[in-house]
């Protein structure tokens, strides 16, 4: 009798172990763990003309790891003087395996960072995005990492991760997928 209840306890989660992946599954994740950025300020007491830039510290991959170790890279745009500062193509990071962009960009609180690691000659890799916007007091915004100010007259507004406005506190963890070519 105790043979047949423990046979119809295992045939009962059957279906669950039959429906459990087979082998472990790989999630890739880009880490971004530092963002400075410098932009003009609008307004009366504007800052004019400065040289814009946004600068970014990326935790990734390390693609020969076997035991899932990761690298560092820094990856950096400035924008001339003259020029407002608005979404960029992509652009090699201090690691020339790993590229960035700014894309979706509707103001220097608003925009979207993707990442892409190339790890093969043929140009397959590894994307990665996530959109950060400036909503202090929402921490229910998966997206409200950033903090801007602007600390007095004629200074540039100054944004960051982990700033004193970040609704939610960073790293911002981005998951990436695996791509034959990186998105145009």
């Amino acid at each position: 009798m105790h043979a047949i209840s423990s046979l119809t306890s295992i045939i009962t989660l059957l279906p669950i172990a039959l429906a459990m992946p087979h082998g472990r599954q790989v999630v890739h994740e880009f880490d971004l763990t530092e963002l400075h950025g410098t932009f003009p300020s609008d307004g009366p007491y504007g800052t004019g003309p400065i040289n814009s830039s946004l600068s970014i510290k990326v935790t990734y991959p390390d693609p020969s790891s076997t035991d899932g170790a990761n690298l560092t890279t820094t990856c950096s745009y400035a924008w001339p003087a003259s020029v407002s500062p608005g979404p960029i193509d992509w652009t090699a990071c201090e690691d020339p395996s790993v590229a960035w962009r700014l894309n979706n960009w509707t103001s220097s609180g608003n925009y979207r960072v993707e990442l892409y690691q190339t790890l093969t000659a043929d140009g397959a890799g590894l994307d990665a995005s996530h959109q950060l916007t400036v909503a202090p007091g929402m921490p229910s915004n998966p997206n409200a990492y950033l903090s801007c100010l602007q600390m007095g007259k004629f200074t540039p507004t100054v944004c960051q991760i982990n700033g004193p406005l970040s609704a939610l506190p960073g790293p911002v963890v981005m998951y990436a997928s695996e791509e034959a070519v990186r998105p145009n």
